[in-house]
């Protein structure tokens, strides 16, 4: 582990295991300080099974249908638990390596993974960085980049499970959320999107107003709500990704005061309600996770993209450069 630290005590934690986030201290109001995303109990914990607790998801995030895609008139049959959809990179993602530190300093830290061709069935050799800094405007950045030696798909993005009241504080119905996205992306029985892009107004998806999360998700035969069992959905956001890191996402506690804006320079971001957790994982609190103990903020491409024709590619080509740059910048609502 490593500990980041800025001029106002803000903390940071990343595991070697994922290149995870495994800690986050910020302050409420109050200048009270608590750790404000989901994490394990145990270093065993970490290394046994796969919650994709504050990790680096890839070679593809998300779910991929019919577990494979066609890239170049090939098909590749990607590794898969149920034979049916490739979830996270696989049964062996990004998430579950032990990553190679390249770099650590007091307020920064740069770690590598190199996936080899036929890694959980993508083609292609792929070399990834993340560098993480936690600056003096209490912004925590986190820079990915990607190269391969061969045409390959990639779509990582950054894991945390945040709850800004503390972890192990219960339920996060009470948080807002504010996405700047007119559209989001429909989702079939299998969680994979339909190709639909549906505009948000007037549903449990519309948060271009900062909206109470219980509020949306209480709304009584939503379909989609229905289908993803909570919030599991992407987002479009409205600016697009060629005007580079915009805002992407804000999150508010006001029992706490503490505010969470997520910029990125992808063109959405995938939001997860937890809804999962079952009580099955107990956290460093000692308390149970359930659902709904935490929001998920994933900047990223659009999911399933290469077995969707009209989403954007995400195909790599050797000599190019992927990038995903993400900023958490953590203020206080003093009212």
């Amino acid at each position: 582990m490593v500990m980041l630290e800025n001029a106002h005590g803000l903390r940071a934690e990343i595991a070697q295991r994922g290149a995870a986030l495994a800690g986050m201290w910020v302050p409420d109001r109050d200048g009270q300080f608590a750790d404000v995303v989901l994490g394990h109990a145990e270093q065993s914990q970490r290394t046994s099974g796969r919650s994709f607790f504050g990790a680096s998801i890839g070679r593809v995030a998300g779910r991929i249908s019919t577990a494979g895609f066609v890239l170049d008139g090939q098909h590749h049959r990607l590794d898969s638990v149920d034979g049916l959809t490739a979830h996270h990179g696989g049964p062996d993602g990004f998430d579950a390596r032990d990553w190679q530190w390249l770099g650590v300093r007091r307020d920064r830290a740069r770690l590598q993974l190199v996936s080899p061709h036929g890694d959980q069935g993508f083609p292609g050799a792929l070399t990834v960085t993340v560098d993480y800094r936690l600056d003096d405007t209490d912004t925590l950045h986190v820079d990915y980049a990607a190269t391969c030696d061969r045409p390959t798909v990639v779509n990582l993005t950054h894991h945390p499970f945040w709850n800004l009241a503390g972890e192990g504080a219960g339920v996060v119905d009470a948080h807002l959320l504010t996405l700047p996205a007119s559209r989001m992306v429909a989702l079939g029985a299998a969680l994979t999107p339909t190709g639909q892009r549906p505009e948000v107004a007037a549903s449990a998806f519309d948060f271009r107003r900062a909206r109470a999360i219980g509020h949306a998700l209480s709304a009584a035969g939503d379909a989609q709500l229905q289908v993803a069992g909570g919030l599991d959905h992407y987002w479009i956001l409205d600016a697009p990704a060629d005007a580079g890191v915009r805002p992407a996402a804000r999150l508010q506690d006001p029992h706490s005061g503490r505010v969470l804006d997520v910029l990125s320079d992808q063109p959405g971001v995938q939001v997860y309600s937890g809804n999962f957790l079952d009580g099955s994982l107990q956290g460093a609190s000692g308390r149970p996770y359930h659902a709904r103990a935490a929001l998920c903020i994933e900047p990223q491409a659009y999911p399933d993209a290469m077995n969707q024709p009209a989403f954007p590619d995400i195909t790599l080509q050797p000599g190019a450069v992927y990038r995903n740059r993400i900023r958490y910048r953590f203020s206080k609502d003093t009212q």
